[in-house]
């Protein structure tokens, strides 16, 4: 929970796209509609985000806790679960990157993946701002994690080969500032691994304020497959490829997920009793809706890294 004094600091009163830096905006969801913030969408280029926010949502997952992580956590469990859908993405990425090299991966949590990279003869890294997952990436497989985030990791430029970031970007409170940063560290070529749920998909336009991933408070920027490839060719990269991806996932969180999009706690709780009674945890299955977006690319441009990260900055802390 923030303090007080935290969130008199973190107070962001303005509306400006992040990515085209547009001020006209028009609502698509209520604040208490699809999450607990108000969605909009930029008149300029599309982008949905949360607008307006009481704190910078980037500081509700820098977490100093000491309770400990087991492999039986409820959090552990789940980015298990999420491996052979993301052994997909390491082959896929040494397509482009055949000699491997440096990897950091930005919001590992429990280093799972990471894990498995290192495995594969990538030299790792990561970032993480909850301390309870550093406690147990460093413990169970003896990474090198960062508590943290990436402004305060301190990488130094063109030092790594690969970046990765899965389901990150939309938690950040300035995803071009983190976008910017990315370019800055990678070597002339190097890739960054980007995934998101994207919301020019048929269960967006169907579910709309019930879509699952809508529905997480969260999310504060709902990217499309366009809007996300913007940000990044605007900041230097070059697309190379993109993917519609799907995800393996127990029943049990199938049965979960059904539950956020119901909008009803006694729903949730009810199928949550199901599939506990049932033992839905132990099967699997993988789905594949259109809704999550992947994307490789390039570092093509040097640009002007420095000067652009300055102004990022500049504009975040004046809450433009």
């Amino acid at each position: 929970m923030l303090t007080k004094e935290r969130q008199a600091i973190n107070v962001v009163p303005v509306a400006k796209c992040n990515n085209c830096g547009s001020l006209e905006y028009g609502v698509v969801f209520e604040a208490g509609s699809a999450q607990v913030n108000q969605i909009v969408r930029c008149g300029g280029c599309g982008l949905m985000y949360a607008f307006p926010m009481n704190t910078r949502n980037l500081s509700q997952y820098l977490n100093d806790s000491p309770s400990t992580l087991t492999d039986q956590s409820r959090q552990v469990k789940h980015t298990a679960d999420k491996m052979p859908d993301y052994r997909a993405m390491a082959r896929r990425l040494e397509e482009f990157l055949p000699r491997k090299g440096a990897l950091c991966e930005i919001g590992i949590y429990s280093g799972v993946l990471l894990d498995y990279l290192r495995s594969r003869g990538w030299t790792v890294s990561g970032i993480e701002p909850d301390g309870c997952a550093v406690g147990y990436a460093r413990r169970v497989f003896g990474l090198d994690v960062h508590h943290g985030t990436l402004d305060s990791a301190s990488l130094k430029p063109e030092s790594i080969d690969a970046a990765i970031m899965l389901h990150v970007i939309e938690h950040l409170d300035d995803p071009a500032r983190a976008v910017v940063q990315v370019h800055r560290v990678l070597k002339p070529g190097g890739f960054f691994v980007v995934e998101t749920p994207t919301y020019d998909s048929w269960t967006f336009k169907i579910l709309g304020r019930r879509e699952r991933s809508v529905s997480c408070d969260g999310h504060i920027f709902f990217y499309t497959q366009k809007t996300l490839s913007a940000l990044l060719q605007q900041h230097g990269f070059e697309i190379v490829k993109t993917q519609r991806v799907g995800r393996t996932m127990s029943l049990s969180r199938l049965l979960f997920n059904i539950g956020v999009m119901a909008k009803n706690r006694k729903t949730q709780d009810r199928l949550a009793a199901l599939a506990t009674s049932l033992g839905l945890e132990k099967y699997y299955v993988y789905l594949n809706v259109g809704d999550m977006v992947r994307i490789y690319a390039r570092r093509v441009s040097s640009g002007s890294d420095e000067h652009a990260m300055h102004q990022r900055s500049m504009e975040f802390e004046r809450g433009a």
